[in-house]
């Protein structure tokens, strides 16, 4: 999660629905905005009859019946607020509340406080605004990132309620745009890009903000915006229920006012409203990106689209139907690329817009501070360079050719092959199925290109391919997967040698994009015509990389006898149906053959792998970077990132699938390693973004979009892991355990008990992790002898299966839900049986943990040392964590803090931030504890699979509330009972939880 930086929070917040407004353009605060409820055709009705009213439209900056001169509202500047706050100055006042500028005598700074004083005339909006101040805080605190308000708390003195921020000197956005009119790019971008990078914060802990507009967005003086009012923000994990139009008591304060949040309900502002919301449809993140487009809209044009309606509520009925009118249109001088943008986030239909504020930061991220795509500069060689100064000195234009040549070219969009069996008329069965592999690797040295033969359609869509993949049913087969080429072509006998045809068409139209044909003297010479047929595919393609450096980038290719290839092709078609033990053999023959293949050793490196022979898979790793010069420059790329995969160096394995998608940005499997790499690293938002990739490129593939749902909750991101998950038509084990994921996240624990029950009719895998869910599930519920049954007869049933790994992370579990019910000899006695079974580097740092807090320290620490030998990052961090945890329980908790900081250091894991914030509890440092337990809370998603392999571990999460709340309580926050309720909303029914008596007692309850 991002660090919180106290020097950049502030307050603001907008409840114009319950009437309340003010506003202070020296500083910026404002209390109260343009919110309009109800339904749309209570809005039709109002218009009809004179039009919304007036709280509905723009309120006024005071309330009827007030003193705008004189009032000061409940507090009195120059008093005391309690013992704590001096009241310095009112900042702006509403008809039901103020917002002031005041010292905190015990943090010694300046802070603004917020105060509701509902009128008792009007309970229901008493009631209604109370309801949205302690929203505000509760969903403004799951973010931790320093673009979105940090609220510190919510408490009541003198039967007075309010709210405690930072202090912003600065402004809000809509006091700079009526002081300045339009703003230039440079500036909109200033304002836009801490925007869009808070609103990823809150979208990733699956808030929704709902009311995005410009009075919302403060700036400070130093032109950093941070996003305020969560008032009427939603967790997408709250259900949502009907709701009615209710009246308001006072005259003065007559508005359109909502009993819930839900569905079938319109809530928000009307002049950046999108519309879906308008019309009371399901909102998530893309109506935050409809309305952060009309601010930018606004920022640029000014005033247009006011001063052009008749009214707010006719602009926006025109907004549901098309989008306003390009900007550039108003503004020509507005960047097109920028302006391309904008547009996009505006359309009426969410699923045009950008799907995700992820997807949309990236996108600004490719602008420069003006508003143009920044170039990405081509690397001019030396002997070019040296060509152009020889040019330079003959010509005198040859200045402008070289600068020509900085010029980025346009990237290629991706292009993906399907290459068809090629036609065997010889009698020669050595061409059967050589030729295809021959020309997959050749076609894939051009950077966009991803082909896909026999050998490789199974192990990249899961499919088999038929017995005879001619030019009729690869073109099926495209179109079913969604490529867009067809390779096909034959081998015919010519006297003494050969005639080698090639055509590649559309795979929708069946058009030809080119065909050619070559002949060859002898079978030797088949592999070089081969390559050369190759160039003229490539260049059909887009290639424009000259033939002759096509092929000298081919040679390796090339240079293949028809006998390697033919043992080669045939490793690829057993490995990829599973057939360990044939590739083996297949792969071994290639290299007798030739024993400077490279890429046979990278198949005997996989295929001793799956037997598990680890020994003979690193010797083989090795071996094939040994012969790296023998392979394409593709393959080079994925056998170095494979050996870091598959040796767990993550951060070397991240950095070369980098620069591999950099280079052949249309190769899905290279972003979908990538993003696995990121996600060992706990680099969630990163890992979702190279998946959206990898599904751009093969949006057909389960596994691709299985992957991108099970990141997505990973990275807190529960709607799109649902709705990804949900695009898989076919049963898929990873698809539904993403759903039950989500539904987890979200709050919705009885459709995911459902889920991991539907996950037991899949497959095996999926039966092992149905009982792992619904045995965590029960943890996490702390229905604890439920937990150890399952976990108990889920691990017995892997064990019969002779799935070891699986029955040893059950085994842990169930050695953390004895510990929990205070039962340490079985807790130790099922760690114990775990590590017999399996030395998993999880299951060692699990059992260890177990150990730790078991009291049996001396194995705790022969685990710690043997994992923190190890080369990879991640059982390094994993052996700090638990010496760490040894020096907590020997009671020595500044060494623990240091210890696990370095942990930390290592790699960013939850259970570092989690045993870290334990040691600063210990240690009395609250404040330092206070942002662990926020990190933790804040990664829920990650809690969901804490090692990061989809065994299920939610039922470690609920303690880190009640950890949060001894902290707060530390602090003597007011509110300090709040998080020891989430523990009792989680955990408050069960019968067997030793902690609950101590919760209730702190809880108060």
């Amino acid at each position: 999660m991002p660090q919180r930086d106290p020097s950049v929070t502030g307050f603001q917040s907008a409840d114009q629905a319950t009437g309340f407004q003010a506003a202070d353009q020296a500083t910026g605060f404002q209390a109260g905005t343009d919110q309009a409820t109800g339904s749309l055709e209570t809005w039709d009705h109002l218009a009809s009859a004179g039009g919304p009213p007036a709280a509905a439209r723009r309120p006024p900056t005071t309330p009827a019946g007030a003193d705008s001169a004189g009032s000061t509202g409940p507090l009195k500047p120059g008093e005391a607020f309690g013992s704590r706050y001096h009241i310095i100055r009112l900042l702006g006042m509403g008809g039901m509340g103020a917002v002031y500028q005041a010292w905190d005598a015990e943090l010694g700074v300046a802070v603004a406080i917020k105060v509701i004083l509902p009128s008792e005339d009007d309970p229901t909006a008493a009631a209604e605004l109370e309801r949205r101040f302690k929203r505000e805080l509760v969903l403004a605190r799951q973010v931790t990132h320093k673009n979105v308000v940090r609220i510190h708390d919510l408490g009541e003195i003198d039967g007075i309620k309010y709210i405690t921020m930072s202090y912003i000197d600065g402004a809000d956005l809509s006091t700079i745009l009526k002081r300045e009119g339009r703003l230039g790019v440079a500036k909109v971008l200033q304002i836009a890009r801490p925007v869009v990078s808070g609103l990823v914060a809150a979208h990733a802990a699956g808030i929704v903000h709902r009311d995005l507009k410009p009075p919302n967005i403060m700036v400070d003086t130093a032109g950093d915006a941070v996003i305020m009012d969560f008032g009427i923000a939603r967790s997408t994990g709250t259900p949502m229920v009907d709701a009615r139009l209710l009246p308001t008591g006072a005259a003065g304060r007559q508005h359109l006012h909502l009993n819930r949040t839900m569905v079938g309900a319109v809530i928000g502002t009307v002049e950046y409203m999108a519309p879906e919301q308008a019309k009371g449809q399901a909102v998530d993140q893309r109506a935050d990106i409809y309305a952060f487009g009309l601010m930018l809209y606004d920022m640029l044009a000014g005033r247009h689209r006011a001063e052009t309606a008749t009214s707010a509520l006719d602009e926006l009925k025109a907004r549901m139907v098309e989008a306003p009118a390009s900007l550039r249109t108003l503004v020509p001088d507005i960047p097109e690329p920028f302006d391309r943008i904008i547009s996009r986030c505006i359309l009426p239909n969410p699923a045009d817009r950008y799907q995700t504020t992820g997807d949309l930061e990236a996108e600004l991220n490719r602008l420069d501070e003006n508003g143009e795509l920044i170039p990405i500069k081509r690397v001019v060689g030396m002997r070019i360079l040296a060509a152009v100064v020889t040019i330079a000195f003959a010509l005198l234009g040859g200045s402008w050719w070289y600068a020509q040549t900085l010029i980025p070219p346009a990237q290629h969009e991706p292009v993906s092959v399907i290459i068809a069996d090629f036609q065997n008329n010889t009698s020669d069965p050595t061409f059967d199925r050589t030729i295809e592999p021959t020309l997959r690797r050749g076609i894939e040295d051009a950077t966009f290109v991803s082909a896909y033969d026999r050998g490789r359609i199974r192990s990249t869509f899961g499919i088999q391919p038929p017995d005879k993949l001619d030019e009729v049913a690869a073109r099926e087969l495209a179109v079913k997967q969604g490529l867009g080429v067809v390779v096909s072509g034959s081998i015919d006998t010519r006297g003494n040698g050969y005639e080698i045809s090639v055509k590649a068409i559309q795979t929708v139209t069946g058009n030809e994009i080119t065909s050619a044909t070559r002949r060859a003297s002898s079978k030797e010479q088949v592999p070089d015509v081969v390559t050369r047929l190759v160039t003229t595919v490539r260049t059909a393609l887009g290639d424009e990389t000259s033939d002759s450096d096509q092929l000298f980038a081919m040679r390796s290719v090339s240079a293949t006898s028809l006998g390697v290839v033919q043992h080669y092709a045939a490793a690829v078609e057993a490995q990829s149906n599973g057939r360990y033990e044939e590739t083996r053999q297949s792969a071994l023959k290639a290299v007798e053959l030739d024993p400077k293949f490279g890429i046979g050793y990278q198949l005997l490196a996989v295929a001793s792998r799956n037997l598990g022979n680890l020994d003979e898979a690193d010797k083989y790793s090795k071996q094939a970077l040994t012969y790296l010069d023998g392979m394409t420059e593709r393959e080079r790329y994925a056998t170095r990132g494979l050996f870091y995969r598959v040796t767990g160096d993550y951060q070397q394995c991240m950095k070369e699938y980098g620069e591999m998608t950099a280079r052949f940005a249309g190769d899905a499997i290279a972003h979908n390693q990538r993003a696995l790499c990121l996600s060992k690293l706990r680099n969630m938002r990163e890992a979702v973004e190279a998946m959206r990739q990898a599904v751009q490129i093969l949006p057909k593939r389960a596994t691709i979009r299985g992957n991108l749902a099970i990141y997505a909750a990973y990275a807190g991101d529960f709607q799109t892991a649902d709705r990804e998950a949900r695009a898989i038509e076919e049963p898929y084990d990873l698809a539904t355990l993403a759903i039950a994921f989500a539904q987890l996240g979200q709050g919705l624990l009885p459709e995911a008990a459902d889920t991991y029950k539907q996950l037991a009719t899949i497959n095996a895998r999926g039966t092992s992790w149905s009982a792992s869910g619904l045995g965590d599930l029960a943890l996490y519920e702390g229905r604890f002898s439920d937990a150890a049954r399952l976990f108990e007869q889920g691990a017995a049933a892997d064990l019969a299966s002779k799935s070891s790994d699986r029955a040893a992370r059950k085994l842990t579990s169930l050695a953390y839900t004895h510990l929990l019910m205070g039962r340490t000899g079985p807790a130790v006695a099922a760690a114990e049986k775990a590590l017999l079974t399996s030395k998993n580097i999880a299951v060692q740092f699990l059992a260890a943990r177990i150990f730790v807090e078991a009291g049996e320290l001396a194995k705790a620490r022969t685990m710690a040392e043997g994992l923190a030998a190890e080369l990879p990052a991640e059982p390094q961090a994993y052996g700090k964590i638990i010496e760490g945890e040894i020096a907590l329980k020997d009671g020595d908790a500044r060494q623990a803090i240091k210890i696990l900081s370095d942990a930390n250091g290592i790699l960013d894991t939850w259970f570092g931030h989690f045993d870290l914030g334990r040691a600063y509890l210990e240690a009395g440092g609250f404040a330092q504890a206070d942002s662990e337990f926020d990190r933790c809370i804040g990664r829920r998603g990650e809690a969901l699979s804490l090692l990061v392999d989809e065994e299920p571990t939610y039922g470690y999460f609920p303690t880190a509330y009640y950890y949060q709340g001894r902290v707060r309580e530390g602090l003597k926050s007011e509110r300090f009972a709040e998080s020891y309720r989430e523990y009792l909303n989680i955990r408050g029914k069960s019968t067997e939880d030793p902690l609950l008596p101590d919760v209730r007692k702190r809880a108060g309850s």
